[in-house]
């Protein structure tokens, strides 16, 4: 009996997506997308291939936290409230106190370039956060509890 998981457009195509790069479907889809229509010519113009991003922050979130860290609908709570009141979920935010991304990782040390890098997809913050919380509190409810009282964890 095949049991049918509900879940919301966007994670159907996300998923759609990685069952095609493991069986060579995108890269079919790729050349064909970018095969000239008659009458042009090939080009050897470089493609620009970007990073393909899981639907958003909290998806990826939720589904990394629940396969590296078996971190379940209690602890997601948690961490959807602590990086809510931290950066909104903003990938983007930057404090006065050198605090970037939506863990908000505090980088007075770093270099710009350390920075940029941080700061260049939410994935890279979310695998740092995440990582960040189990090493220093174990979980994102304790992470939490944290938080409510001195306001930073």
């Amino acid at each position: 009996m095949v049991k049918e998981i509900k879940q919301n457009a966007p994670q159907r195509r996300f998923n759609r997506l990685l069952v095609g790069l493991l069986g060579g479907t995108l890269v079919t889809a790729l050349m064909a997308s970018y095969a000239p229509s008659q009458g042009q010519q090939m080009t050897s113009e470089p493609i620009e291939i970007q990073e393909i991003l899981p639907p958003d922050p909290k998806t990826y979130a939720e589904q990394t936290s629940l396969t590296r860290f078996n971190w379940g609908a209690t602890e997601q709570k948690c961490l959807r409230s602590l990086w809510g009141k931290e950066s909104a979920w903003d990938y983007t935010a930057k404090s006065p106190t050198h605090d970037y991304g939506i863990p908000q990782r505090h980088m007075r040390k770093n270099t710009e370039e350390e920075i940029h890098n941080f700061m260049k997809s939410y994935t890279i913050q979310i695998d740092w956060g995440l990582n960040y919380i189990f090493t220093r509190y174990g979980s994102p409810c304790n992470a939490w509890k944290s938080w409510q009282v001195k306001r930073w964890y």
